[in-house]
């Protein structure tokens, strides 16, 4: 595909410029994972001040030949310095690079203007918003604003704002399912025709009946929820992920079950059984298990730690830095690159406003860790002090 460079480099410019699109993030995402050097070039391309750099040493780097070379299919490797910074890359990184300055120097301004975001803009904290996939294919957006009522094939879903309700004193006499999915920067609410609460956070997808039917209750679950279920001892409830099967009859408790990450339950009241292969473990309030590669762990946590993200703050109690950013960075839908090994030491304890600006909580950060944050677009760097 010969204008597949070309993508890449466009995708780079809208994620230094901080207008990528949720389908474009996951494009972007995708070739990220493909190769470490493309992870290496795109630091390099976001990392403030690289531009200037490139600017000023832009009679050793011909960015209109670069991009001349492109059009006209040339594939052979290229040799791109940028002072002492560059060394020989693959074809295909010099395509990207070349094209992605070319379009940074020569079409930046056109970008910036189109923007909403600014280089250096506010960023404003997520806020209420999902995409409902109903039975037949449909997709609604639902956003805070939005007040109507959906027909499903066996109930009607009444569309409050920030949350779904479809409670309902019906038993389905067949399963429909519907899908929401919560993008970063994003949170949402539902009641499920059963009457249990379900807290959705940022970049997480829950899958359930519209109606339950028979003796059981199943949801499936990607991301983090909270869950206030609806007691039933003769209907149990079970949540499924990729790796466990949690089953409850009446129980608040926390989920979060993100790809490349561990598994974890906390429960806040009620009881809980945890499945995985032939492991089984009941847990008690204030227990988590943590489920990962080298298997299950049992600790007693303060839930308000996990649970806290519902109710408007971000609790921390001696965490590793690098796990506070990435809440935020889910939250806020921005990229954090830790650019000191030493930043990876550094451990927080405090709580964090929800519904802040990203500046002011990262001032706060700054005022209470010896760590300083620089941001470009939708990037921010972590440096140690």
């Amino acid at each position: 595909m010969t204008d597949y460079p070309f993508q890449i480099a466009l995708l780079i410019q809208k994620s230094i410029v901080g207008v990528l699109t949720g389908e474009e993030r996951k494009q972007l995402e995708q070739w990220l994972a493909e190769d470490d050097e493309h992870k290496r070039m795109y630091q390099e391309l976001v990392r403030p001040g690289f531009l200037e750099e490139a600017r000023r040493e832009h009679h050793q780097f011909q960015v209109g030949e670069g991009y001349r070379r492109f059009v006209a299919g040339k594939r052979k490797t290229d040799r791109l310095r940028i002072g002492k910074r560059w060394t020989a890359v693959a074809a295909m990184g010099a395509l990207v690079i070349g094209v992605a300055l070319a379009f940074l120097f020569h079409m930046g301004d056109r970008m910036e203007q189109e923007s909403q975001l600014p280089v250096t803009g506010v960023i404003k904290p997520g806020k209420a918003g999902a995409l409902l996939t109903l039975s037949d294919g449909r997709q609604v957006v639902l956003s805070d604003s939005l007040e109507t009522q959906l027909k499903e094939q066996t109930a009607d879903i009444r569309v409050q704002g920030k949350r779904l309700d479809y409670s309902s004193e019906h038993i389905g006499s067949f399963l429909v399912y519907n899908t929401i999915t919560v993008p970063r920067g994003g949170e949402y609410q539902l009641t499920l025709s059963d009457g249990t609460r379900v807290w959705l956070n940022a970049e997480t997808e829950l899958k359930y009946p519209v109606a339950f039917v028979g003796e059981g209750r199943e949801v499936m679950l990607k991301g983090e929820a909270y869950f206030e279920v609806a007691k039933n001892v003769s209907r149990p409830f079970v949540v499924k992920t990729e790796q466990l099967d949690i089953k409850v009859l009446g129980t608040s408790f926390n989920m979060k079950s993100y790809p490349s990450e561990t598994q974890q339950v906390t429960l806040v009241q009620g009881k809980v059984e945890v499945r995985v292969g032939n492991y089984s473990r009941k847990l008690q309030p204030g227990e988590q298990l943590n489920y990962s590669s080298e298997g299950p762990e049992i600790r007693n946590v303060d839930v308000k730690a996990y649970t806290a993200w519902k109710d408007r703050r971000f609790v921390f109690n001696d965490d590793l830095l690098e796990e506070v950013i990435h809440k935020l960075g889910r939250w806020y839908d921005v990229e954090f690159f830790l650019r000191d090994a030493e930043v990876r030491k550094i451990r927080f304890t405090g709580n964090l406003p929800k519904y802040r600006n990203l500046d002011q909580v990262l001032n706060k950060l700054e005022l209470t860790t010896h760590i300083r944050f620089v941001q470009n677009g939708r990037a921010i760097e972590v440096f140690t002090e």
